[in-house]
């Protein structure tokens, strides 16, 4: 796999599942379902991941940084919003998103 479909892949990938987050976590602060603190885990963590992403080759290892806090940041809120709506998680949820971001974390270390 050449570098440009790595980068092509982990610019769609990353950048669509951090918005998709961004979208959620903005939606769910407008309808109050879940904490506050956890909405903004969740914007603020997708809002890193684009940003690791976008400006991947200022420091490897800091943009590297910033992208596993971001995915991190994103599977706390996840877990919690879970508990806090339907009191339980959602095995199968929660284990699409830890491929998602796996890929992910693959994606940015095989561009380097």
């Amino acid at each position: 796999m050449s570098m440009n479909v790595v980068v092509i892949c982990l610019f769609i990938i990353g950048i669509l599942y951090s918005g998709l987050t961004i979208l959620a976590g903005s939606t769910e602060l407008k309808e109050k379902n879940i904490n506050l603190w956890s909405c903004l885990f969740m914007i603020i963590g997708g809002i890193i991941i684009i940003l690791s992403i976008i400006f991947k080759n200022l420091s490897m290892i800091y943009m590297f940084i910033l992208l596993i806090t971001g995915l991190i940041m994103i599977h706390i809120a996840a877990i919690r919003n879970g508990l806090k709506m339907y009191g339980k998680l959602n095995l199968k949820h929660h284990l699409v998103r830890l491929g998602i971001s796996i890929l992910i974390i693959v994606l940015y270390i095989v561009k380097f």
